[in-house]
């Protein structure tokens, strides 16, 4: 059986990563997401205002990727949100809402991330992770397609963007910025639960050694130019920044990582630029991120570290990411 039931709700279980996602080599293979309906006119998911629920959670990079990009083009006048915690409760259910004290989503009326994921499909196995699109109008799930979320956020909820919102992913530049996500896909954001999660040293070898010389890229590229394709942020810049910004005080102290961003001082001054944009820095929560004891002074300490002022305007002007030469 793939669900439990708790106080009359029936959620999904959460399985481990071990039982899915190891492949015959040892290596950590992604579950791919379960619902990837688009949005649009002739989609399978209208886009409208006060139909969608985000479901997101601060110690969770893929998903504070989406929170970002939500809060950076102003839709919460359109997008409901939802933080959702690791529950306390003894149980495999994982994800568990915490806006209000009772933990219950008003628009859905569930408690529980694997509450969305039995509605939406009974027969869902593998993990219930966020973030999560919810549609509450249909009580279903319309879209958990972490890779491809924020597109769609950024061109077909356009209507809802607030009045000078920064144009994250433009039409005439659409190809590259998916390319480039790939790219970081392979070479940053999954290279680093690759080690995590590999069985073995060639499996956890091949992730480290995929990191090191994204890191290594990145680091040259940035040399040169203020963002990741030029002048402007992009998407492509918060997909590396959500991962990146968690380096120092959660993968690496998970990993034993010996270098650290500071290590790579563009990437930093690059990451910290990111982090002191005011519709960033307010989904960006060290507290969460931190693996140890959070004390309040660490937490302060990191902080200030981040807020330190940058200045990377004065980089020479440039089209083309480096990998792409």
């Amino acid at each position: 059986m793939n669900y439990i039931e708790f106080e009359g709700r029936k959620i999904s279980v959460r399985t481990a990563v071990d039982d899915y996602e190891i492949d015959e080599n040892g290596e950590y293979q992604r579950q791919i997401p379960r619902f990837q309906n688009t949005f649009g006119k002739n989609a399978e998911n209208p886009v409208e205002k006060d139909r969608y629920t985000l479901f997101w959670a601060k110690d969770c990079a893929w998903s504070n990727r989406i929170a970002i990009v939500y809060s950076m083009l102003g839709l919460e006048s359109a997008i409901k949100e939802e933080i959702v915690y690791w529950t306390k409760l003894n149980l495999p259910v994982g994800w568990e809402c915490g806006n209000a004290e009772d933990h219950i989503n008003p628009e859905s009326q569930a408690r529980f991330i694997g509450e969305l994921y039995y509605r939406s499909d009974p027969n869902f196995e593998g993990r219930p992770a966020v973030p999560v699109l919810y549609d509450y109008k249909r009580q279903m799930i319309a879209n958990n397609d972490f890779q491809n979320l924020t597109y769609y956020l950024e061109n077909d909820f356009k209507p809802f963007h607030k009045e000078g919102a920064p144009n994250l992913c433009p039409s005439n530049r659409f190809r590259e910025i998916r390319e480039l996500g790939n790219w970081l896909y392979d070479h940053i954001n999954n290279s680093i639960y690759k080690m995590f999660f590999g069985k073995n040293k060639t499996a956890y070898r091949k992730g480290y050694d995929e990191f090191r010389s994204g890191m290594e890229t990145l680091e040259k590229t940035l040399d040169e130019q203020r963002f990741l394709l030029g002048d402007h942020i992009s998407d492509s810049d918060i997909r590396l920044f959500s991962t990146l910004v968690r380096l120092d005080e959660d993968y690496g102290k998970g990993l034993g990582l010996d270098e650290k961003l500071i290590h790579y001082p563009n990437l930093f001054d690059y990451c910290r630029e990111i982090y002191q944009l005011k519709d960033v820095r307010k989904k960006i929560f060290f507290k969460y991120m931190y693996r140890g004891e959070p004390k309040e002074d660490v937490i302060h300490a990191i902080e200030e570290l981040w807020s330190t002022p940058v200045c990377r305007s004065g980089k020479i002007k440039k089209s083309d990411f480096i990998y792409l030469l």
